[in-house]
């Protein structure tokens, strides 16, 4: 995941033109969680243990919030996310994504925007995507979320007809919604980061391939309906509300079919 993180941040860097400046924010947020979680866990074990989790995280924000914020948007960030991890627990798991936890808050806070520029190229995202979903055995859960998502964009395009005016004038200008659902898939990369590299972060979704399916659809619902109400923060809000949905599907008794004939 770190080398992975890395390559995204470098090639969407060069992606955007942002130059070796952008890797300061990333660096901040990373100096951040990385020593804050150091020192916890010393406090907690009494021996230095590296902070992989915590790198992570740190690169997450970096990648996420938008350049030029001030330093202590990041060091904000970045502290929110570590003491999510270490103080907001249920049977002994933290219940928030920690990196978006983070952004979370700094964007309600400070009015912070996150861009998630570190979504490009979407090439690089598919191809480390797909096999983040492969190692961690979360394939249902990326699928179930991203055919949800794409089915109800196609849904909502096709129950907001086009008013063409008199003589059906102009009709023609207008995209069908099928092709504006396809300008979507074929340009979402910001979707596919969300649900490749941050939905399926392991201590935060369920551990069961059927709650896992719901799951996916429950957070495709969520960001939906959070784009309508709460544009500003659908994503990073639509995570947070579906991380706390987490311990109550990890609790259900979901049987298949064969399950049940067996």
């Amino acid at each position: 995941m770190i080398a992975f993180l890395i390559a995204l941040i470098l090639a969407s860097a060069f992606f955007y033109g942002f130059g070796i400046t952008a890797l300061l924010p990333v660096l901040i947020a990373v100096a951040t969680t990385a020593i804050l979680d150091l020192f916890i866990g010393y406090f907690k074990s009494k021996e230095f243990i590296f902070p992989q989790s915590a790198i992570i995280s740190g690169m997450l924000i970096g990648g996420l919030l938008t350049q030029n914020l001030q330093w202590y948007i990041y060091v904000f960030a970045g502290a929110a996310a570590v003491l999510s991890k270490h103080l907001i627990k249920f049977q002994q798991k933290h219940i928030f994504n920690p990196a978006n936890f983070g952004v979370l808050l700094v964007s309600v806070i400070f009015g912070a925007a996150h861009t998630w520029w570190i979504s490009s190229p979407l090439i690089f995202v598919l191809i480390f995507g797909i096999f983040i979903l492969w190692r961690l055995k979360r394939i249902d859960l990326g699928l179930s979320f991203v055919a949800a998502y794409f089915a109800l964009v196609f849904l909502i395009n096709i129950s907001n007809p086009v008013a063409c005016g008199m003589m059906n004038m102009g009709c023609h200008m207008q995209p069908s919604p099928l092709t504006e659902t396809y300008y979507e898939i074929i340009n979402g990369g910001v979707i596919y980061f969300f649900a490749m590299f941050m939905l399926i972060e392991p201590k935060t979704s369920p551990s069961q391939r059927n709650q896992r399916i719901i799951y996916g659809i429950l957070a495709a619902v969520l960001l939906i309906s959070f784009r309508f109400f709460i544009p500003r923060h659908d994503i990073v809000l639509a995570l947070a509300v579906g991380n706390i949905f987490v311990p109550v599907l990890n609790k259900l008794k979901i049987y298949s079919r064969a399950k049940i004939i067996e």
